[in-house]
């Protein structure tokens, strides 16, 4: 096999194997900082399936996630650096409204049903983390209680 022959199959499998990728992985940062799924819907009507909350007991205001997050303080659209960093905040009103994430908040709630919703210590996904099963959620974060700096969707 000639060199373009293996060049032009080897690029066919990468982009076979990048669309392979779950949405629930996959993200330019614009989903989670401009979807109306984030911010307008409310948790139950959002077609993103994990919750962060300011308060515990899921109280508070909160931010519908779709898709994995490495800093919560730093969501950059398209993954490349603009005018400062671009935190994502709460929203939805209540205590906390349009505070920053990042270590801030209290409790989560994983509607999904196949994948583990984990918030991490660090940015990054490191450090000490919580596991919230899915379909259920943590009225207080253990491990991440206002020490929350990444999240991402894992499975067993």
């Amino acid at each position: 096999m000639n060199l373009k022959k293996t060049l032009a199959v080897t690029a066919a499998v990468v982009g076979i194997g990048a669309s392979a990728i779950s949405p629930a992985q996959a993200s330019t940062g614009a989903e989670n900082q401009d979807s109306p799924e984030a911010c307008v819907k409310s948790q139950s009507a959002s077609t993103f399936k994990f919750a962060i909350y300011y308060n515990s007991n899921y109280g508070g205001a909160y931010r519908n996630i779709g898709y994995s997050v490495w800093d919560f303080a730093d969501e950059r659209i398209g993954g490349s650096p603009q005018a400062g960093t671009q935190p994502l905040l709460f929203c939805h009103g209540g205590n906390g409204n349009l505070t920053g994430i990042k270590n801030n908040a209290a409790s989560a709630r994983n509607k999904h049903s196949t994948y583990y919703s984990v918030v991490y210590f660090n940015s990054g996904y490191k450090g000490n983390s919580d596991w919230i099963a899915p379909g259920t959620g943590w009225s207080q974060l253990s491990n991440t209680y206002n020490d929350n700096a990444s999240f991402a969707w894992q499975s067993l």
